[in-house]
């Protein structure tokens, strides 16, 4: 069965719009993610930050 042109154009362009669609949900999946690390990063320095401190006050 062959698929008419306006069907094909129609099924390419559904195909295009797929394509950036989900390229823009891996762009954004992947920022979340780093994000993430990045908060998971910051929070490790600051609980670190702090056992230092309240060991520095216990020392005096």
């Amino acid at each position: 069965m062959a698929i008419s042109a306006k069907m094909l154009a129609l099924i390419q362009k559904i195909e295009a719009a797929d394509a950036v669609h989900f390229a823009r949900l891996r762009k954004s999946a992947k920022q979340e993610k780093e994000a993430k690390a990045l908060a998971k990063t910051r929070a490790a320095s600051r609980a670190a930050e702090a056992r230092s401190v309240i060991k520095k006050r216990k020392a005096s």
